[in-house]
């Protein structure tokens, strides 16, 4: 869950609009210029190569992937929760179970200090927690890659360029390289210039200082064989006289907690572990440079002595924020198409627990060829991506990080206290936050949302009670609370109902645009390029009407 700063940056500039960068070739020497590939994937992290190998290996798809920096090491390590992750593998078979760095049984949390709990009460959850690898994820999905014959193309995409016919879509690159495809599928992270999203885009944003370090002597107080999920406490600062009135102010008003990945010993006898400051949600984001201070505050108040930094990473993740259109013509996946966790920062999993149906979604549609089978693929993957059952979960979880990144560091222990303190089913459920993870099954129907909430606030010391129905009766309609928890989401599920005849309809549409051009060769025997070319504008026309309708 934490990123290499400098890394970061380079790939995010990269990536924005498409994943490009210096040109170059394809790799194989293959030309990409005379080349239609079923589905072009931009951007090469881990969401674009999982998509790749999917439609590649597990359908048999020509696939090309686009991306400037296609050798770079990937940036970010992710934590998971093993049991979400040994169901992924069972799912995708795509090895995800030999890509596991570290696990531990046991994680721990520190929410006391304020409504009556113990500052050095812990909260241990019996679920085991893992760290994933990302040079193991990474080594395994590019030799997947390699076997299924996926085309590896270094370049920009020029988004000005991109056009798409009742055929595909044609593209360049920066340097002016054609990119002809049935179908692009925009992986290049939260920046992207490809996909165009519903309103104004303003997220949150999760921002983190992380350091992979060796210690001297362990660090308790914290638990070796224990992940630490969560110190929310914050008093780490032993002499009050050191810190302006500000900073006292702002150790309560911009809360940050701790996490830390014992990691075993190094080879000189050390421990080594991960430390990382978090700030969970805020508009706009708190700086990196407060978080690192207060890490190192921390550490020095518990006696943890750093004897070597070896790693050093920097956590940008918005969270929440416009969806993307569904009725476009570029599948957005991954980062770019809002499955970050909009109360938790997690998407790692959720990309994961997508991309089978959504790859499914695509194969299908192209391999029934005919016209508006691009349209109709694109169309179909995004009802994957965002089924009505996921985009309520959505606004759920969209009010809860909207609750989250107003509230003080007192509000935020007495939350987290009584969150975990609900049988485990229920929270990891929530945290899962999307179809086919562990328990999310208790949470796609308003029923199951409405049962967690009320035994969720029955939890709560009272001052967070009373913050929580406060901003549900001022927010709750503005960031879809109301209608996750209520019948009115059968207005939401009502549409997906009629989803597969608005698939018939796009290509009835293409059908019908295709056989015009026929037609008036017929009647009035001239060229038809022109009469074609306008007859595909009305058809995408009489497409739109009908998905709006």
């Amino acid at each position: 869950m934490a990123f290499d700063l400098g890394q970061m940056m380079e790939q995010m500039m990269g990536s924005m609009g498409g994943n490009g960068g210096s040109g170059g070739s394809s790799k194989g020497g293959k030309s990409s210029k005379n080349v239609v590939y079923d589905a072009a994937i931009v951007g090469y992290g881990p969401a674009g190569g999982v998509m790749a190998t999917l439609l590649a290996e597990k359908h048999g798809l020509k696939v090309c992937i686009i991306d400037p920096n296609l050798e770079k090491r990937w940036i970010p390590n992710y934590g998971v929760w093993v049991e979400e992750w040994e169901a992924l593998d069972k799912d995708l078979q795509i090895g995800l179970g030999d890509c596991l760095d570290l696990t531990w049984e046991v994680t721990d949390s520190f929410f006391g200090g304020s409504h009556g709990v113990p500052a050095d009460e812990r909260c241990r959850i019996n679920r085991a927690y893992a760290r994933v690898s990302r040079d193991k994820m990474q080594a395994n999905l590019k030799a997947r890659l390699a076997a299924a014959g996926v085309d590896k193309i270094t370049g920009r995409v020029d988004a000005k360029t991109v056009e798409h016919s009742a055929e595909g879509t044609t593209m360049c690159l920066d340097d002016g390289k054609l990119i002809n495809c049935r179908l692009v599928v925009d992986s290049s992270g939260h920046f992207s210039e490809l996909v165009e999203r519903v309103g104004e885009h303003n997220p949150g944003v999760q921002i983190a200082y992380g350091a992979e370090v060796e210690v001297k002597d362990g660090h308790a107080p914290y638990d070796e064989n224990a992940m630490l999920f969560m110190d929310y406490r914050t008093d780490y600062v032993d002499d009050k006289s050191e810190l302006s009135e500000k900073e006292l102010r702002e150790l309560d008003e911009i809360p940050t907690f701790l996490y830390a990945m014992p990691m075993g010993e190094a080879p000189n006898g050390r421990r080594r572990i991960f430390f990382e400051e978090t700030s969970l949600v805020a508009r706009p984001p708190i700086s990196f440079d407060l978080c690192k201070e207060r890490l190192y505050r921390r550490m020095k108040h518990h006696g943890i002595e750093v004897t070597k930094v070896m790693d050093e990473e920097f956590c940008y993740i918005p969270m929440g924020g416009a969806m993307p259109v569904l009725t476009q013509r570029v599948v957005a996946f991954g980062g770019a198409s809002g499955l970050v966790h909009a109360a938790t920062g997690y998407m790692h999993v959720r990309m994961l627990a997508a991309s089978g149906g959504v790859a499914r979604a695509i194969a299908s549609e192209l391999k029934k060829e005919g016209p508006g089978a691009p349209q109709a693929a694109a169309r179909r993957a995004y009802q994957a991506l965002w089924p009505a059952k996921a985009k309520l979960q959505r606004d759920f979880h969209v009010f809860g990080g909207e609750f989250l990144m107003a509230q003080q560091a007192p509000v935020l222990r007495g939350f987290f206290n009584g969150f975990f303190k609900l049988p485990t089913s229920l929270w990891a459920g929530f945290l899962s936050g999307y179809p086919n993870l562990p328990y999310n099954e208790l949470h796609q129907t308003w029923q199951g949302r409405f049962g967690f909430g009320v035994q969720f606030f029955l939890k709560l010391a009272p001052a967070v009670q009373f913050q929580l129905a406060l901003a549900g009766a001022l927010n709750g309609w503005q960031y879809g609370l109301i209608s996750a928890v209520s019948p009115l989401a059968a207005v939401e599920d009502a549409k997906d109902l009629q989803f597969d005849s608005e698939v018939e309809a796009i290509r009835s549409a293409a059908a019908t645009t295709a056989a015009a051009p026929a037609t008036a060769t017929v009647s009035d025997g001239d060229d038809s390029d022109s009469s074609s070319g306008q007859g595909e504008g009305g058809a995408a026309d009489a497409a739109k009407e009908l998905v709006a309708a």
